[in-house]
This record gives C-alpha cells, structure tokens and sequence, in this order.
C-alpha cells in the first residue's frame, strides 16, 4: 500500500487482484473509489484508490446527528467503534465501564423512552449503552470523567467511517435495567445513537457554532 498527497488530500492506493473489488462497506458513504482504467486489462494489477479522512477533518466533521437512514451498520464498523471504546483511557486503568449494543427495533423503540428527549433513539441503526457501577462522591466523578473519554472515541471513530452519533442520558433506570439487563448495582450513564444522517453527509464544518477561539483560549494566565 503506498501512500501519496495530491493537492493535501491523502491518498491510500491499494494494489488488487484484476476483478477483486473492496467492499462498499469497508470505506464510508463519502469516500470517491475509482479504478484506472488500465486495470480491466488482462493479468496486470490495477490501483484502487480512495481519499480517506484524516485525525483532522474527523474531529471537525463531527457533529449531533439525531436523524438516521434505515440503513445498518456493518458489524466490522460497529466493531471497530466498540474498539475505539474499549481502548479509551480511564482512571488508574479502571475501566469501570461496560458498553450495551442495542440493534433491535423493538428494543430501541423501548430505550427510547427512558428519558422524554431520547425518543430519536428509536430509528437508530443501533445504539451504545455506556452501563457503569452506582458510585458516589469522588467515583462518580472518576466515572464521568472516563466515560466521557470513552464516549468521545467512539463518537470520532464512528465519524470516521462516515457514520453519524448523538448522545442522550439515561433517566428512567428501571426501564433501562429492563431493556439492557445490566445487573443490580449498575446504571446506565449514557446513550450513544448511530446511524447514517438522513440530512447530510459528514464533512468538515468550517463555521462551527462555538465561542470564538481567543474568548475561549487564555496562554498564561486569564
């Protein structure tokens, strides 16, 4: 595989077997696959080549997506955002969490109702149940700080692969227990929704609706 910049895109080229084809579900929806034409002739390689998104433009492509296609997600890309998850850094390397994957329609109509502004949960492709221990004082802190490093990988690692998230809390435990059962002791802290965007797809957004960077960023002092 041979790696190149053209015009500061960055190019992955892949040599194929003639008539091998990469899956479709192996890049995201965004990705432009061409093929030169040289390599329909007979017994010679040919070049698959696929711009792909680099750490970058994932972070700034990332937004809330609460509207999803019906299509599903193939289980090597939920996987791999799972993976994102597992690896995430946690306090002391407790890894206090356990992660839920909910693709059933049924079961997502239910989590949907576990809090009144979850209810675009229901038409996710699947959703992420992010379940750790009931903790007080400076553990449930210590576990807010690590599931927000978990959830946040996920959502980028799913960003990458062109996949949309939106996150919602938990409310209505009982309800939630019911669905996922996750044992007593335990609690679901958060959802995260994925899907494809019916909108739009996921590009870098160039005028973000945030504070302006110098009312944010203070260097020494404030």
């Amino acid at each position: 595989m041979v790696a190149m910049e053209i015009e500061h895109i960055r190019v992955f080229e892949i040599r194929l077997p003639q008539g091998a084809e990469l899956p479709m579900h192996s890049h995201p929806p965004w990705a432009i696959v061409a093929i030169n034409s040289w390599c329909r002739h007979g017994g010679q390689s040919g070049w698959l080549r696929s711009p792909i998104m680099d750490a970058w433009d994932t972070i700034t492509s990332r937004r809330q997506v609460r509207s999803f296609t019906s299509d599903p997600i193939p289980k090597r890309d939920l996987d791999r955002i799972l993976e994102a998850g597992r690896r995430a850094p946690s306090s002391r390397n407790g890894q206090r969490w356990d992660f839920v994957v909910v693709s059933d329609k049924g079961q997502l109509d239910r989590l949907s109702q576990v809090w009144q502004g979850a209810s675009w949960i229901a038409a996710s492709a699947a959703t992420i149940a992010l379940v750790v221990s009931q903790a007080e004082g400076d553990e449930a802190l210590i576990d807010r700080l690590d599931l927000g490093q978990a959830a946040m990988q996920m959502m980028i690692a799913a960003t990458g692969l062109g996949i949309g998230s939106g996150q919602a809390v938990c409310r209505d435990q009982a309800l939630a227990q019911e669905v996922l059962g996750f044992p007593d002791g335990k609690q679901c802290a958060l959802l995260i929704a994925l899907g494809y965007p019916v909108d739009r797809p996921l590009k870098p957004i160039q005028n973000p609706s945030r504070r302006d960077f110098d009312e944010v960023v203070h260097f020494g002092t404030w």
